[in-house]
């Protein structure tokens, strides 16, 4: 899905909700995120987000899903035991009268991509949100990380990677 496809997946779920007499909230991280606020031409195969309610979201979402021939795992809320709590800093994509939808920061998503290190997926992405967030040095990425997950060790293979991203010879 690209950002058109998500825009309009999103606007239709919120039609749906609406339909219900429902308001819901709804918090896209990852490559759809990406994909609207960060990397516009970027592409995800599924929605990656947090949301309430969740029972009239999902309802909704397997509608929207079945008329666009989408998995069911379309919009899904895996992420969750990800996060590193509230993000502060998210901004409104939109505020419709079914459905309010915020990207997360790319502060938030930065320490996010990093703590998972997988740079085979994420490192276009890290490259992306590091330049987003003003970030030169190692030190400075690994603060963010350390900020937002407090309670997590800092595996050695994020400070690698982000010195290989900040320091190494293809930086960009």
């Amino acid at each position: 899905m690209d950002r058109t496809e998500i825009e309009q997946l999103l606007f239709e779920l919120s039609h749906e909700i609406e339909a219900e007499g429902v308001r819901g909230e709804l918090l896209l991280v990852g490559g759809a995120a990406m994909a609207l606020a960060y990397a516009t031409r970027r592409s995800t195969a599924d929605l990656d987000a947090v949301f309430e309610p969740k029972v009239a979201i999902y309802a909704a979402a397997a509608r929207v899903g079945a008329r666009h021939g989408l998995d069911d795992g379309w919009l899904n809320d895996a992420v969750k035991g990800f996060l590193p709590g509230p993000d502060p800093n998210a901004t409104v994509f939109f505020d419709r009268p079914g459905l309010v939808v915020r990207i997360a920061s790319a502060r938030y998503l930065l320490a996010m991509k990093l703590l998972a290190s997988r740079v085979e997926r994420d490192e276009d992405d890290i490259r992306v949100l590091l330049r987003l967030c003003n970030i030169v040095e190692p030190t400075e990425a690994l603060a963010v990380v350390a900020d937002l997950y407090p309670r997590s060790e800092i595996p050695a293979k994020v400070e690698y990677l982000v010195r290989e991203l900040l320091e190494g010879p293809d930086q960009s």
